[in-house]
């Protein structure tokens, strides 16, 4: 598979990724609508359940409650329109489905209880001058009011127990009560009907109220006279099992909310899972070709750059684009080899050719430097034979006078010394001609001042650097102590010093020479300024080669510093520049690598 393929791929999976996570989200955030969505109709319901409950409760605390069945309708109507909204959400959850049926049964039969207490209530009375409730009270006060018009002690003694009996019992509903007011009422009856005339009025009265009274509290048994009897006891069990169902389905719709959430999330999680694996996989495939390809590119150019060796191949195997760019780097330097061999053979034709140029100069610029004292030599020579030959005529003929030898004699010592001083000139010559090849004198390693070695230089030139027209500056750590070759270094100064005299002195100003050395990270660096007139820019790059000189018509060879570059870079195996200083002058810079120092306390 080629690299753009791959790519392709790749791109494909991670955009297969933004999709799942994009959809995997919208799909997470409508469930969690949906739960929400659920969860609220779940809570209306409740909300409307509690209601029906609270209803009940205050119609149990406050029977006085007006409107009978009609206030419980709207009531079971919100519950249903509750309960259809949150049907419409489960019925596909068959589960869910039968815990709602089941709450819907238990919330119709608390209702249903509710209306039979209801409508036993209403039999009842909703207030004390209605119903059941209200004729026995009506019964009641006309007895109080017959006994009070009769003045009978004992008949007004038995309505008020009756009527405080009665009161008990409606206060504790305690069947004590009840017993003694049934015992009271026999009591009363049996005394009203030995009575004689007010018989008539009274009994009928007496069998009323016990009429309605014992229906008022066969009403309320059924109702209940205590939470666990009665309607009330159905009621109660009804809410019972009404909150218990009710609980379990908004347990069971939070665990399926959960449930169902939960399994989008891990399909969503599963889906990048596995793509995340895929590009992984591909990436990890992706890297190893690339990374191996370019290691072997990287390693071959390191050691192609190392080595110069352009001999090396990459050799990659494939054919794709990073393949290809190996084949094109091999195909590369195998033309930059083609090419430095073509360049190699050129480059060793010009060192010849140069080489032979070099010795033609060389040669010449010997040769020139020799004419001048050998053609005065043999001039002396001409002449003094020419006289010689004079004098053995003049000799010969007996023309031989005093004076005339004289003279010859003179001619003769003054050719001599000509002759003897251009001689010794020549030998000079070619003594510093020889000289170029360093290793040419013996010269043996030694431990040495450098501070005393150049002044024992500068006392050769006392006669020469006369002050005020010479300054010379030595800048050079007393303790500095070098063990090397003191002879080299006594010819590079005595070479550089004298360069200094030869071509930097400016007529009129005084010319200051500055030596100096220092140490800097175990490297020896040694100096030689002047500020006199400097070098031409044409010439700066060829001083150091032989016979090079600006003061040839003043007797300037050329081979001072072409000794001394020898010297150092040869013998002492440094480096020598020469710098055109920006303000005048120039500053011959030696640095000594492997010359061996100690600085002496």
């Amino acid at each position: 598979m080629k690299l753009k393929q791959s790519l392709i791929f790749f791109k494909s999976a991670a955009l297969a990724g933004i999709l799942v996570i994009t959809v995997g989200c919208v799909l997470i955030y409508e469930q969690m609508a949906k739960n929400a969505t659920m969860t609220r109709k779940m809570d209306m319901l409740q909300n409307s359940i509690n209601q029906l409950v609270d209803q009940e409760a205050a119609f149990i605390t406050d029977r006085t409650l007006h409107g009978g069945v009609a206030e419980i309708k709207p009531l079971v109507g919100a519950y249903s329109l509750q309960q259809q909204s949150l049907l419409s959400e489960i019925e596909s959850i068959p589960y869910l489905f039968e815990r709602l049926q089941a709450l819907d049964k238990s919330v119709h039969e608390f209702a249903m209880v509710y209306e039979q207490m209801v409508s036993l209530q209403a039999l009842v009375g909703f207030d004390q001058q209605s119903g059941r409730y209200g004729r026995f009270r009506d019964a009641a006060h006309a007895l109080q009011r017959e006994s009070e018009n009769s003045n009978d002690l004992r008949l007004t003694t038995l309505i008020l127990e009756l009527r405080r009996r009665e009161k008990d019992f409606l206060l504790r509903f305690d069947s004590v009560y009840l017993q003694m007011h049934e015992k009271l009422i026999e009591e009363t009856s049996t005394y009203v009907s030995k009575l004689g005339q007010s018989k008539e009025t009274l009994q009928p009265l007496l069998v009323t109220y016990k009429q309605n009274f014992d229906t008022y509290v066969d009403i309320l048994q059924k109702q209940g006279l205590t939470p666990n009897q009665g309607l009330r006891g159905e009621s109660k069990l009804a809410q019972q099992a009404m909150r218990l169902q009710l609980s379990a389905l908004s347990e069971v719709l939070i665990q399926h909310s959960q449930l169902e959430t939960e399994r989008l999330i891990w399909w969503v999680l599963l889906l990048m899972v596995v793509i995340t694996t895929a590009n992984y996989a591909l990436l990890n495939y992706l890297n190893g070709r690339i990374s191996n390809d370019i290691l072997a590119i990287n390693k071959t150019l390191f050691k192609v750059t190392k080595n110069e060796d352009f001999s090396l191949r990459i050799d990659s195997k494939g054919n794709d684009e990073i393949a290809q760019i190996s084949h094109q780097l091999d195909e590369l330097l195998e033309f930059i080899e083609t090419l430095l061999s073509r360049l190699s053979a050129a480059q060793q034709r010009l060192i010849e050719e140069a080489k032979m140029a070099g010795l033609g100069n060389m040669v010449s610029g010997f040769a020139h430097e020799l004419n001048t004292p050998l053609g005065i030599a043999i001039t002396s020579h001409s002449h003094l034979k020419s006289k010689m030959e004079t004098l053995r005529e003049d000799f010969d003929s007996g023309k031989l006078k005093k004076h005339t030898l004289s003279e010859l004699i003179s001619e003769a010592e003054a050719a001599m010394t000509l002759l003897e001083n251009n001689l010794m000139k020549t030998a000079n010559l070619i003594d510093d001609f020889k000289e170029v090849a360093v290793h040419q004198r013996q010269d043996c390693k030694s431990e040495f001042s450098l501070k005393s070695l150049i002044k024992g230089v500068l006392d050769c030139y006392e006669s020469e650097l006369v002050e005020p027209e010479y300054v010379v500056t030595l800048e050079i750590p007393d303790n500095l102590y070098l063990f090397s070759y003191p002879s080299a270094f006594n010819q590079i100064f005595r070479y550089t010093i004298n360069n200094c005299i030869k071509h930097a002195k400016i007529e009129g100003k005084p010319l200051v020479i500055t030596l100096s050395a220092k140490v800097v990270n175990d490297y020896i660096h040694l100096y030689c300024k002047d500020d006199g007139h400097g070098i031409s820019k044409d010439l700066l790059p060829l001083v150091f080669e032989p016979f090079v000189t600006s003061k040839r018509n003043q007797g300037g060879t050329g081979l001072g510093l072409s000794v001394t570059y020898n010297l150092v870079t040869q013998k002492l195996e440094g480096e020598i520049k020469m710098q055109s200083l920006p303000q005048g002058g120039v500053c011959i810079h030696i640095i000594l690598p492997n010359t061996t120092f100690n600085l002496k306390d």
